[in-house]
Order: C-alpha cells, then sequence, then structure tokens
C-alpha cells in the first residue's frame, strides 16, 4: 500500500503546484516619444494577449510632425491621442506620459542635468510601482539614432545599474538587423542604426495577426506618417515573411579581476 500511495502522494504536490510558464507577466516598455512603440508594436501586440503591456513615454513629442499639423502644446495632445489609439489596437495598456520636452540635449548643462535627474527618478519610480518582469526600451544606438531615444535608453540602463536591479527587471534593447535598416530606407527614405546579428541574444517570432495589428495602428498617428507611407509599409512588410524583431538582454559580469 506504502509503494501505491507514494506516487499518488507526488502526483497530488505536482498537480497542486502553480504552473510558472503560464503565470501572466508585466511587461514595460520605455520609449521616447508617442509614436515610437510602433517599432516593437508586433512584439507588444503578442505579449499583450496573454500578459500586461505597459507603455512609459518620456518626452512629449511638441518638435516632431508632418507639415499641416501645428507644434507646441497642441501637437502635445494630438500626439497623445495618436498613441492611445495605437496602445488601444495593439491590445496594451493606455500610456502613461512623463510630459518632458522634446531635445533634452539641446538645452544649457545646468537645465539638462536637472532635467535628466527627474527624467530617471520618475522612470525609477514607475519602475517600482508596477514591477514588471520584463523592461523593453530602444539600445545605445538609439534606433534612428535621435538624441531623445538614446537619453531614453541611456536613462533607463542608468536606473537599473545605479539601484542593482538587472536580476530583478531584466532589460532588454531593441537591436535592428540591416534588413530592418533597407526596409525603413525604402517606405520612409532614411534608416537605422543596426547591431551585428552575432550580439543577438532574443528573437521574438510574431504572427501575422500581429502584424496587421501594427499595420492597423499607423493609421492612428496622422501627425508622424502619411496614407502614403503606410501603404509602402504595408506592401514591404507584405512581402517579408520572416517576422521576427531582435533584442539584446543587459547582461551583467560580477567577476572581479585587477587587469584589464
Amino acid at each position: 500500500m506504502k509503494k501505491l500511495l507514494l506516487p499518488i502522494a507526488i502526483l497530488l504536490f505536482s498537480c497542486s503546484q502553480p504552473e510558472k510558464e503560464n503565470k501572466p507577466k508585466v511587461y514595460l516598455a520605455i520609449l521616447a516619444h508617442p509614436d515610437d512603440e510602433i517599432a516593437m508594436a508586433p512584439v507588444l501586440a503578442k505579449y499583450a494577449k496573454n500578459n500586461t503591456v505597459y507603455l512609459l513615454i518620456g518626452m512629449d513629442g511638441r518638435f516632431g510632425t508632418k507639415p499641416g499639423f501645428p507644434t507646441g502644446d497642441s501637437l502635445v495632445k494630438v500626439r497623445q491621442q495618436e498613441s492611445n489609439c495605437g496602445c488601444q489596437i495593439l491590445g496594451i495598456k493606455p500610456p502613461f506620459f512623463l510630459g518632458f520636452s522634446d531635445d533634452l540635449t539641446h538645452n544649457e548643462t545646468p537645465k539638462f542635468m536637472e532635467q535628466v535627474y527627474y527624467l530617471k527618478q520618475k522612470i525609477k519610480k514607475k519602475i517600482e510601482e508596477l514591477n514588471p518582469d520584463v523592461i523593453l526600451t530602444f539600445g545605445p544606438d538609439g534606433d534612428t539614432g535621435q538624441s531623445d531615444h538614446r537619453l531614453i535608453s541611456n536613462a533607463t540602463t542608468e536606473v537599473i545599474l545605479n539601484e542593482g536591479w538587472a536580476e530583478r527587471f531584466p532589460l532588454y534593447y531593441l537591436a535592428w538587423s540591416k534588413k530592418d535598416s533597407e526596409k525603413l530606407r525604402q517606405a520612409l527614405g532614411f534608416g537605422l542604426n543596426t547591431v551585428n546579428s552575432k550580439y543577438y541574444n532574443v528573437s521574438i517570432s510574431y504572427n501575422n495577426e500581429e502584424e496587421i495589428k501594427m499595420i492597423n495602428a499607423l493609421d492612428c498617428y496622422k501627425s508622424q506618417i502619411t496614407k502614403e507611407e503606410i501603404k509602402v509599409i504595408t506592401e514591404i512588410e507584405s512581402r517579408d515573411s520572416d517576422n521576427v524583431i531582435h533584442f539584446r538582454k543587459l547582461i551583467t559580469n560580477n567577476t572581479k579581476q585587477t587587469e584589464f
């Protein structure tokens, strides 16, 4: 009888344990401007199906627009509405806007240092509040190299390293391939900053449904992209069957050494 009871007990115990792999996670994308979420939209849509996905936007986007749209405070409101629209289509939570002005790096040094300090404090507070399992942001290359993109990447990384959070809050940088860059050049006339494939350590595939959500979300960002550009992007994406976005995980090494 004892021989029979033991495997039954083991089976009952194992069945009562939570399935860690199936437990919903919290994802947090920390990006610069309203519309930057499009860069990783299919991945955000993929994980939003069974998890909670948040978006934190650092800058207000007041200087970036297409002809025919106002700049300044009026554009800030427009771009917030556009980002809310895009997030709804992707299935992620409405974005949090930190409200810092575009082009912080163009400020004089004292003001720049003050603004960056408060930016990092707000990022830190939001990370503590949301307690994400995964954080996504631009790499140090800054996506297109735009200064705010580099700054949001640096600020997020500094918070993680300063607080000793690399293990608690795994950080992943978006990593574009040369193929990705060429696709954007065909669509919009400019490319991306790329990362050699040997440095990718995470590659996330997505399906057609998630790609379609990204295409549909593009129509939200009327101040940033024209219908003609959306048409070109749609045609290019329809010819690309790879459906994968690459990332680099921030990996720290605690090994001590006394020489370089």
